[in-house]
Parts: structure tokens; sequence; C-alpha cells
């Protein structure tokens, strides 16, 4: 699997849960990522429990260290997409 099939399904799996999410995505590297999401606070708990092992099983199984941080909406707003 590749960084932007990983960060594809991630995503897919987050809007999934969150329709209305904003999400932010930074690549670090080939192997690197981070998915900045911003939801209201409600869902925070099932966006991360849906992605904790998909992140973990693609660190351990493919060497991809893709991390997905929560922000509430309401206090945090997304940075405009560069």
């Amino acid at each position: 699997m590749t960084l932007e099939d990983a960060i594809t399904e991630l995503s897919q799996r987050i809007t999934t849960i969150c329709p209305e999410a904003v999400l932010r995505i930074a690549r670090a590297s080939e192997e690197e990522a981070s998915i900045r999401v911003y939801a209201p606070a409600g869902v925070e708990t099932a966006i991360k429990a849906a992605t904790h092992e998909d992140t973990i099983d693609l660190l351990t199984s493919e060497g991809l260290d893709v991390q997905v941080l929560v922000y509430d909406i309401a206090t945090s707003l997304p940075p405009t997409e560069a």
C-alpha cells in the first residue's frame, strides 16, 4: 500500500463517520503524513476508534506512519488549504 492509498482509505473512513469534517493533510515524507480532522466534539471518539487500529497496522505492516489528529471545529478552526 502506498502513502496515498492509506490517506485515501483513512479519509474515506473519517468522512463516512462525519461527512461535515474538514480534513487537512500534511505529508512529511514518502512514508509519513498527518491527517488533521476538524469535526464536532461529539464525533471525536468515534473517529479515533475507527482509525486507531488501522494506523497501527499501517505502521507495523506497511512501514507507513499516518497520524490522525482530531480537533473540535468549534474551538479550533481549520487552516485554509495551501
